[in-house]
């Protein structure tokens, strides 16, 4: 098992979690930590090609304060979430790995992905490059 390593599921796309998502890949790329990312559910569609050109949904019930969060993003000058994870790819030892049931579901094949994707893999080859350590999901 590497030493500090951080896997993450991703299942649903909205707009926090993938801004956690970025966030948590460019920290883990600046300490120099290993990350792995498994992309399922309906996080795929923004992972699909310039899939991360659409707006993400916001969570139900919250759509009013993410209007307001947005605002403060772009007043902070917020890259947004997928310009981080190219950094934390270009910078770091960032993996993101799309679903093998959800990509077949959906018909897609590597070429229909966002080039941030590595490979399309199932769930128990995911759990194995985690290297046995701890997964948290978003």
């Amino acid at each position: 098992m590497e030493e500090n390593k951080i896997s993450i599921v991703i299942s649903t796309g909205t707009e926090e979690k993938l801004i956690m998502l970025g966030v948590l890949a460019q920290t883990a790329s600046n300490l120099g930590m290993p990350m792995s990312v498994f992309v399922t559910g309906t996080a795929l569609k923004v992972f699909m090609k310039d899939g991360y050109r659409e707006k993400p949904t916001a969570p139900a019930g919250f759509e009013h304060y993410m209007h307001k969060l947005e605002a403060g993003l772009e007043k902070v000058k917020f890259p947004g979430w997928h310009s981080l994870l190219e950094t934390a790819k270009e910078t770091g030892s960032l993996k993101i790995m799309a679903c093998s049931l959800m990509t077949s579901a959906l018909n897609l094949k590597k070429g229909d992905l966002d080039p941030l994707v590595d490979d399309i893999v199932g769930a128990t080859d995911f759990m194995i490059k985690s290297g046995g350590g701890q997964v948290i999901a978003l």
